[in-house]
């Protein structure tokens, strides 16, 4: 940089100082400013506390109101409390003033609370026996500050405005009915007929001259969240969810204990609120319109509470008709709603089928002869393993007859070990000439699968076992515990369930069992089935810690039945003898047989198969050589 340059820079910096000195603010401009500055915001500061006292000052005319004051008529305040409530509510602003309290519908079932502010059901406790695990208090299906349900609809130039915000003044009341009315003057008014009948709340809304002010966007809106009644909050959270029904449709269901959400697009007849053995259930006559919005909320890091629940319910003034109550199929059915006691989950398809129209009808009969649930359980296994018997003893007989067979088997196996085709037409020709049918012990497994899984079902929601104690079990309903563990192990818990491990040591014994009358020899490539028999006990300790006690005492009931079954066939019914004396006959018997056996056919059908193949990769390699030679 030459010296020309550097002058030249020289004098811009000394241009720029000197700018910068000349237009700086003296000391004097500076403090003018700053006071300037402070009265404008003490200006600020004095209207926004003058618009703050009025707001305190219409809202403690409102509480005085509400309290059951009144301020004098025409007079400032007044005057100004009638104009800001015009404002905020428009023609509805005449029916927000008004003192809250509390009206209350009883029998000898629920107990339902209603506030004037809303018209609507603030509390629903059940005074029928049922209450929260460790606890003497009642179940609660409706909390205040803890659910809301609300109507409300859109008002040009005001915003939302719904029954929340009006006071609904008592009308009339009688042991099971409540009237209330809000009224607008000029004959306007919106009034709410409520009936009690058992668990339910049967709710009429009539809108009177203010059907075109309502009439915009109007939604009925229902939020909750489920305060814990059970003993295990991951097994009732397990079993919370929203239950629906849209028309034309099955009912339906969002996923059971974790968020989920969904927009309905068909009309809705009812939606409930299932929290395990319970719901909060609301329906209507005239089906709700399509868009409902639905969905669980689970309460973040809150083992306070078990589930959240919302809905936004499209409204065109129909009744409202509520259920708080148990999820107990005859009262449940007691609703006249379709498919509503499939809230209770009894499986799908036929295992539900099989609860509802075998199960439920020998549980009942049981039930008017014996009064503790534990020896229900036990009575019930013993009459559904006595009615599967024949199909056990079906299936020891074909055992029987294969582990005669064992020992050719094996000799055939070890002979064309290398030969799966050869192996396999020598073992069908075996099961020929004996008359053995290698398929006879799968149809009665499987006709047993439907009872097993409907049980499995069964017992986790049948409310009956709530809060029923047996042996060391306080709830049959819950999980029972012999030892509380000071931690926790992951995917098991932080106690011992003394029937799931009564369960799983009978399982254990019955595979044992089941595997030393194996019939079928071990094939090549097949799992270790003594491993397996090994593993799944020990798995089930995990699966069934904190299931339902009642379930876990009906597998082991029925594993012990099975096995006393077992020993009884094997010792009394079953002889080896006589068996092998029969397939030896049927041996000799097959080379004066004319028409053909099920297994040979079966065979000939293998055969022919085998036949056509060759055939086909025989045409396949002559037309591959013609096209060679072309």
């Amino acid at each position: 940089m030459d010296r020309n340059t550097i002058t030249g820079l020289l004098l811009m910096m000394a241009l720029l100082f000197g700018y910068q000195w000349y237009i700086a603010p003296s000391e004097e401009d500076i403090a003018a400013w700053e006071a300037q500055q402070e009265a404008e915001a003490a200006s600020q500061d004095s209207l926004a506390q003058a618009q703050l006292d009025a707001q305190r000052l219409q809202m403690a005319n409102m509480e005085a109101i509400q309290g059951g004051a009144s301020l004098e008529e025409g007079s400032e305040e007044a005057l100004a409390l009638s104009a800001e409530l015009a404002k905020r509510y428009g023609v509805f602003g005449s029916a927000v003033a008004g003192r809250d309290r509390d009206v209350v519908l009883e029998n000898d079932r629920v107990r339902v609370v209603f506030n004037t502010r809303g018209g609507m059901p603030v509390e629903a406790t059940l005074t029928d026996g049922y209450t929260k695990y460790g606890s003497d208090d009642p179940v609660s299906l409706w909390a205040r500050d803890l659910s809301d349900m609300n109507v409300s609809w859109d008002v040009a130039g005001i915003g939302r405005v719904g029954f929340n915000d009006l006071h609904f003044r008592p009308v009339s009341q009688a042991s099971s009915q409540l009237v209330m009315e809000a009224t607008m003057g000029n004959g306007m008014a919106i009034r709410l007929v409520h009936n009690l009948e058992g668990y339910q709340v049967k709710t009429d809304v009539s809108f009177t001259g203010v059907e075109n002010a309502t009439a915009s966007n109007r939604t009925f809106t229902w939020y909750a969240v489920g305060e814990r009644n059970e003993k295990g909050l991951k097994w009732e959270r397990q079993h919370s969810a929203v239950y629906y029904l849209e028309l034309g449709e099955e009912r339906d269901y969002l996923s059971d204990g974790t968020e989920d959400e969904e927009v309905l697009e068909e009309g809705v007849s009812w939606l409930s609120f299932k929290q395990n053995y319970f719901s909060a259930l609301v329906s209507s006559p005239q089906p709700f319109a399509p868009g409902a919005r639905i969905a669980n909320v689970l309460p973040a890091d809150d083992t306070s509470y078990v589930m959240g629940y919302e809905a936004e319910l499209p409204y065109d003034g129909q009744p409202l008709h509520f259920y708080f109550g148990p999820n107990d199929l005859a009262e449940l059915d007691a609703t006249g709603l379709e498919e509503v006691g499939r809230i209770i989950d009894y499986g799908w398809w036929i295992f539900g089928w099989v609860n509802r129209n075998i199960i439920l009808p020998i549980y009942g009969f049981i039930a008017q002869y014996v009064g503790n649930l534990g020896l229900i359980v036990l009575i019930l296994t013993l009459v559904i393993k006595s009615a599967l018997f024949p199909i056990t003893w079906k299936n020891f007989m074909s055992s029987a007859k294969m582990r005669v067979l064992r020992p050719e088997l094996n000799e055939i196996n070890e002979r064309h070990a290398e030969d799966a085709m050869k192996r396999q037409q020598e073992t069908m020709e075996l099961y020929r000439r004996t008359g053995v049918n290698p398929m006879a012990g799968c149809l009665p497994a499987l006709l047993q699968m439907p009872i097993l899984y409907a049980m499995f079902r069964f017992f986790p929601s049948n409310i009956d076992l709530r809060g029923q104690s047996f042996l060391w079990a306080d709830d049959l309903g819950a999980f029972d515990s012999v030892l509380d563990l000071p931690f926790s192990i992951p995917f098991y818990g932080a106690h011992v369930s003394g029937f799931t491990i009564l369960m799983a040591a009978s399982m254990l014994v019955y595979m044992r069992m089941t595997m030393a009358n194996q019939s079928m020899p071990q094939q090549p490539g097949m799992p270790d089935m003594k491993t397996i028999q090994t593993i799944m006990p020990f798995t089930m300790l995990f699966f069934f810690n904190g299931f339902a006690s009642g379930l876990s005492l009906y597998y082991f009931v029925a594993n012990v039945t099975s096995i006393g079954q077992m020993l009884t066939i094997k010792r009394f019914f079953i002889n080896e003898e006589k068996i092998r004396a029969k397939i030896e006959d049927n041996k000799s018997k097959a080379k004066d047989r004319t028409k053909p056996s099920f297994m040979e056919r079966l065979q000939e059908a293998a055969k022919e198969a085998e036949k056509k193949q060759k055939e086909q990769e025989r045409k396949k390699n002559e037309a591959r050589s013609n096209r060679k030679k072309k």
